[in-house]
């Protein structure tokens, strides 16, 4: 069964030749998906400091859209993932910087769970026009403080409530990592508005799985509004349909709830 590259849909391309040979010279392919597969590669620049890396692949990570669920720039260390689809669960990638003689280098590592296929010859091409963009001396520091531009994230309130239902009982502790500061435009419909601590707030509704009974592995979302969205708080009924754009505040693990704050109608 054809799938598509993991990463294509979040990377941009082009390379310039030598880095990139670089990169592809470097990866080793171990594992199978039998027992699950690991992918690795790395490049070495000039005037790299492990700082100025860890920085750099923040900026491209959050840019491509990607989830960063750690970062240690002193240790050199960090944890992105691929947003989880359809077509697969989240795809961890941890990113190590070193240092040493004046060179830094950046090492990846792609790792798919068991039953997972996908061509080497894609991952490879994959990761290495991720590393290409970062870049030496200056103008790598100064690409490592530019302000990400991720964009919006558009989904059904069904479709990532079913995400974070089957995300906690993988591993609660990753979904607030996973998702604070993201911005999401979520439709749906709501469940009614309440007021708590001077802000309203709203939740949306979700399909049951057709039993009838209580899920209790249901994970909420749930929405406070921004100031200036009284009116339209006040103006909504139960199971009316909307979208709100809000950025993800907190996970509360032990209530189930995602909490967005800021919304807005659309």
């Amino acid at each position: 069964m054809k799938r598509q590259c993991l990463l294509a849909a979040l990377l941009l391309a082009a390379a310039a030749p030598a880095f990139a040979g670089s990169c592809e010279d470097n990866f080793q392919k171990k594992g199978n998906p039998l027992t699950g597969t690991t992918y690795t590669t790395s490049v070495t620049l000039p005037d790299l400091s492990v700082k100025s890396a860890i920085g750099q692949m923040r900026v491209i990570a959050k840019e491509s859209n990607m989830d960063v669920l750690s970062e240690d720039a002193d240790a050199g260390s960090m944890l992105i993932e691929e947003p989880e689809t359809f077509a697969h669960k989240p795809i961890p990638v941890i990113v190590s910087a070193t240092s040493e003689g004046g060179s830094g280098t950046v090492g990846m590592t792609v790792k798919l769970n068991r039953g997972a296929f996908a061509k080497a010859d894609s991952i490879r091409s994959e990761m290495c026009q991720m590393l290409v963009k970062i870049k030496s001396g200056k103008a790598g520091e100064q690409f490592a403080k530019t302000a990400p531009k991720a964009s919006v994230v558009n989904i059904t309130a069904d479709k990532f409530g079913f995400q974070l239902r089957n995300q906690h009982k993988d591993n609660p502790a990753a979904i607030e990592a996973r998702y604070q500061g993201k911005t999401y435009a979520i439709t749906g419909r709501v469940n009614g508005v309440l007021k708590s601590g001077g802000t309203y707030n709203t939740g949306f509704e979700m399909v049951g799985d057709g039993s009838g009974g209580i899920d209790f592995e249901r994970v909420a979302i749930t929405c406070a509004f921004a100031p200036s969205q009284t009116a339209f708080a006040l103006a909504l009924r139960p199971k009316e349909k909307v979208t709100l754009v809000g950025v993800v505040d907190h996970y509360d693990q032990i209530e189930r709830v995602l909490w967005l704050k800021d919304c807005k109608g659309s």
